[in-house]
């Protein structure tokens, strides 16, 4: 009889020493510099400066107008909106004059596309914007990684930034492999 409440006091200690340690864990991956790896070791596009460094190809255009929609295939809410831009200005990368562009966005209940992520706005037709993307001929001309809804006045800004290639400091949690 003496090895039931034993047993059941050795399963507690367990129990509690891997909450504790379940616990530790969250705390200091939340409280320190580090986080999950995939959202710490991509290019930090928080600042225009970084931006040309981290794309292949960069653009000042206004888009023309949506070009089509194709939705999640596993059938969430959201899809890839292809757009047609007229290019006003290349800034890296070999750009052509006119650009179709997959961009993902998701869907609010009354069907308008959105974007949670303020440095990649949903591109809308008629609106010009730095546009930064990678190229590939699934989605038209490419791939739309970047995008800011920029006036005119901003160009010399942005070439200043495209000749001086400034990339990111290197982020720590990435260089240790968090």
């Amino acid at each position: 009889m003496t090895t039931k409440p034993m047993r059941t006091a050795g399963l507690a200690l367990a129990g509690a020493l891997v909450l504790g340690a379940t616990g530790w864990a969250a705390t200091d991956a939340f409280t320190t510099d580090r986080a999950p790896v995939h959202a710490l070791c991509l290019p930090d596009l928080s600042h225009d400066a970084y931006v040309p460094a981290a794309m292949s190809h960069l653009a000042y255009a206004t888009v023309e107008e949506s070009v089509g929609y194709d939705p999640d295939t596993d059938g969430g809410p959201g899809g890839i909106q292809r757009v047609r831009l007229r290019v006003l200005h290349p800034l890296k990368g070999s750009v052509p004059t006119t650009l179709t562009l997959g961009q993902g966005v998701g869907r609010d209940p009354h069907g308008r596309y959105t974007s949670h992520d303020p440095l990649y706005p949903v591109l809308h037709p008629g609106r010009t914007y730095i546009v930064g993307y990678t190229p590939d001929p699934a989605y038209g001309d490419g791939y739309t990684r970047y995008a800011k809804q920029e006036p005119d006045s901003s160009l010399d800004r942005w070439r200043a930034y495209v000749s001086r290639g400034a990339t990111a400091p290197p982020n720590k949690a990435c260089a240790e492999g968090a």
